[in-house]
């Protein structure tokens, strides 16, 4: 089985930052799954993270959607979509375990009621389903399948009809996360995994200091979803945190660190570190000394 991780990067070249940030913050944790980067950016330094860069010229309005076109894209059997804006902790392998064989996977929870792109109460009602997946769409996993395919056939005709199903933005852009969300209650297919898997947080609801520091490979919150607990996951999805300088500062330390691996070979010490050896190699002499 092929597994790829595949993200996109487009508009913006703030969002190849983010990107490149996603692929060094995979290096640095030593996951080994090949990652393939979605772009409109190609004046970039992809070849340090990724393994293969794919031109996109598409309809920005659709391109939420995009995330679900890496079997047409890619010969990968296994993906896992992760978005631009995320940092990842922990190796992947346990994700991409848990969804093998189920075909198309999420992190969420069904809701039959509430505000969520609309009036959820209401889609249930008119389409007739007991309640409709909630999920962030910010990690997506999928197989290569005749049975996703058709899945995704589904998901692309209720992209075609958001508008009149009420699925709302703020931007001209069609919301996938409803589509695909609908797209569960009404097919039966795919899998819901429960948002305590922890596979994915975007510290919504965060209750105090959101920790996060790529240098001590450490990220951990304590927040206020479904409910209050507290969360160490595998990938954090900065979303909204995207506007705080938290997370600014960790895509900075990634570049660092990957300058510092180009410039520096195999157990490179500072001179101070050297200086320090010198000095603790003296006092152990002396303190030891019969």
């Amino acid at each position: 089985m092929k597994r790829i991780v595949f993200t996109i990067a487009v508009g913006k070249p703030k969002f190849a930052e983010c990107a490149l940030g996603l692929g060094r913050s995979l290096k640095l944790i030593g996951d080994t799954t090949r990652r393939v980067v979605l772009t409109d950016l190609t004046d970039m330094p992809w070849a340090d993270c990724f393994d293969e860069v794919i031109p996109y010229t598409g309809d920005i309005k659709w391109i939420f959607f995009e995330k679900l076109t890496a079997l047409d894209r890619t010969d990968a059997d296994q993906i896992l979509f992760i978005d631009s804006d995320s940092l990842v902790f922990k190796r992947l392998n346990p994700i991409f375990e848990a969804g093998a064989g189920n075909g198309f996977c999420v992190q969420g929870e069904w809701i039959s009621s509430g505000e969520w792109y609309g009036d959820v109460a209401e889609t249930c009602r008119t389409r007739g389903v007991e309640a409709i997946g909630q999920f962030n769409g910010g990690m997506i996993y999928y197989e290569r399948s005749e049975e996703v395919r058709s899945f995704f056939a589904k998901i692309d005709e209720l992209g075609r009809q958001a508008k009149e199903l009420g699925f709302q933005r703020d931007d001209p852009l069609v919301p996938d996360e409803p589509c695909i969300g609908l797209a569960l209650a009404e097919t039966g297919f795919g899998t819901l995994w429960p948002d305590n898997s922890d596979f994915q947080n975007s510290a919504t609801g965060l209750i105090g200091k959101l920790e996060l520091d790529v240098m001590r490979n450490r990220c951990g919150f304590l927040c206020r979803r479904y409910g209050v607990r507290y969360v160490e996951p595998i990938i954090f999805h900065a979303s909204r945190y995207i506007n705080f300088l938290i997370y600014w500062k960790q895509l900075d330390r990634l570049k660092w660190l990957s300058e510092y691996g180009k410039k520096h070979g195999f157990g490179y010490m500072s001179p101070g570190h050297k200086l320090k050896r010198s000095i603790h190699k003296r006092l152990i002499k002396w303190w030891i000394r019969p």
